[in-house]
């Protein structure tokens, strides 16, 4: 439950890498799911799928924008049309995430790391 949980989460950091793989995984799951309602019982029924689906999409766009010390009033931008979708798009796709940690959360890239690691030879 915990790891369902986790792609709902509105708190905290998500790197790029993580954003392509968990987007790549909602759609291919919203597909399928999407089809085979469709073919048991009409296009209508797959209304229900949409709130989910905008649930998991914003909770990981709102993460991947915390990545990058920006709030998600950021996708504000996507009012304003053509650039602010280019602006958005960017900032998820190419900006990278602060070094450390920030006001959102401890730095992806760090978490799996063994912080006991002791280095003999410092590189000169």
């Amino acid at each position: 439950m915990r790891r369902v949980r986790e792609w709902m989460e509105w708190t905290g950091r998500l790197g790029r890498a993580a954003l392509l793989g968990r987007l790549a995984i909602t759609a291919a799951v919203f597909l399928v799911l999407f089809l085979s309602l469709e073919s048991l019982a009409g296009y209508t029924s797959t209304l229900v799928l949409y709130p989910p689906l905008f649930i998991v999409l914003s909770s990981l766009v709102v993460r991947r924008l915390h990545d990058s010390a920006r709030s998600a009033s950021q996708l504000l931008a996507l009012v304003v049309p053509v650039l602010g979708p280019v602006y958005v798009i960017g900032l998820l796709l190419f900006a990278r995430g602060t070094q450390g940690d920030n006001q959102y959360g401890d730095d992806p890239r760090s978490r799996n790391r063994d912080y006991l690691q002791v280095r003999i030879h410092e590189p000169v």
